[in-house]
């Protein structure tokens, strides 16, 4: 019982010495490219720095979006599917809360207010996520292509949103948004960092990661999801319903994507504008990839990607480089991260190829 044990925190420990090394190797690849282009050659790692131990409160904010975008991504990637609409899913969520949030009466209980506000989102999220879902289960439809074409049509909603039936008429001709929510739908800060934009999203962040970490390692739907994803046929033939577990998890993931709506502009915003995201679900595959698909894993690697993006956003005030230096960062880890699965897969076949000499020829 003990050497299995230990097993499994040698194992553990491996999984996250090379997940450290890929951040590693990546910020030494984005060092010397700095240096090349005439910058500071440290100027990412000291922003890194200081998002993680002077402006803490950047990092939380940016860290929320990231670490429920990388637990929407692990969800659907346990069962092998591949989920691209993070980004749609949010926007949706983002206006559901909005239309929810402007119509509630201004003098309803705090706490009711935000729940109403963030079940609508989740069920935007949800339901705008069962589209590609159902797609995929009954047409046999790529999720890829469906997921990642939804997107430019919430984006696409959203701005017709905000230009017509949600528009404020006293926000101006040169801005899109609609009306400023009631304080009642307004997510609180958290008061150990005000004033700032850290909020108590990052809570709902950590509570979300310790449910998925139920959910997959002590529950039997976890276990399922799982088999599904390694080896659908058996699955079915063990009982199991792939099709099921496919719309149950693109719905979780929705869901979770449109908390992150519900954040953005109860929190952050406090209105809905055209454009806001920029890009947390694309960002939220990398953050999964680097955690290993792990629920605990993404808290951790969705803080280290805040820092990264605060840190990039403070390093282009303060000096001459410009924060899509950040951007760099994260391509070079997610190529890194792409060899380590690429690069096996590749010996595989080569093996594979290499021809058996027979009788010592």
């Amino acid at each position: 019982m003990k050497n299995k044990e230990n097993n499994r925190i040698l194992s553990a420990a491996g999984i996250v010495g090379k997940q450290v090394g890929l951040i590693i190797i990546a910020l030494i690849l984005a060092t010397i490219f700095l240096a090349a282009s005439g910058y500071e050659p440290l100027a990412i790692v000291n922003g890194i720095l200081e998002g993680l131990t002077v402006d803490v409160a950047g990092t939380i904010r940016w860290a929320t979006p990231l670490v429920l975008a990388g637990l929407a991504i692990c969800v659907t990637y346990k069962a092998e599917v591949f989920n691209l609409g993070v980004d749609g899913q949010l926007y949706m969520g983002a206006a559901a809360a909005t239309a929810v949030a402007v119509n509630l009466p201004k003098d309803m209980n705090h706490l009711v207010s935000l729940l109403i506000v963030f079940l609508a989102a989740m069920a935007a999220g949800a339901l705008f996520a069962m589209i590609p879902a159902l797609m995929k289960v009954y047409l046999d439809t790529n999720e890829v292509v469906s997921t990642l074409l939804l997107n430019f049509i919430a984006a696409l909603y959203v701005e017709y949103l905000v230009t017509g039936p949600l528009r404020d008429p006293e926000a101006g001709t040169n801005l899109n948004a609609s009306a400023v929510l009631g304080e009642n739908t307004w997510l609180p800060r958290i008061s150990f960092f005000e004033p700032s934009s850290a909020n108590v999203g990052f809570y709902i962040a950590i509570v979300v990661m310790i449910i998925l970490t139920f959910v997959f390692f002590r529950t039997s739907f976890g276990h399922e999801i799982k088999i599904v994803g390694s080896n659908p046929v058996l699955a079915k033939y063990a009982g199991m319903k792939p099709k099921k577990t496919i719309l149950q998890v693109m719905a979780m993931s929705g869901a979770i994507a449109g908390i992150i709506g519900a954040v953005e502009v109860t929190a952050v915003q406090h209105r809905l504008l055209a454009g806001f995201n920029p890009d947390f679900g694309f960002d939220g595959i990398v953050v999964s990839l680097l955690a290993n698909n792990n629920p605990i894993g993404v808290l951790f690697s969705g803080i280290f990607f805040g820092a990264l993006k605060n840190g990039g956003i403070n390093m282009e005030r303060i000096t001459d480089v410009p924060s899509a230096v950040t951007d760099i960062v994260t391509a070079i880890i997610f190529i890194t991260i792409s060899a380590k699965f690429v690069i096996p897969k590749l010996r595989r076949k080569g093996t594979e190829k290499t021809p058996v000499r027979q009788g010592g020829k």
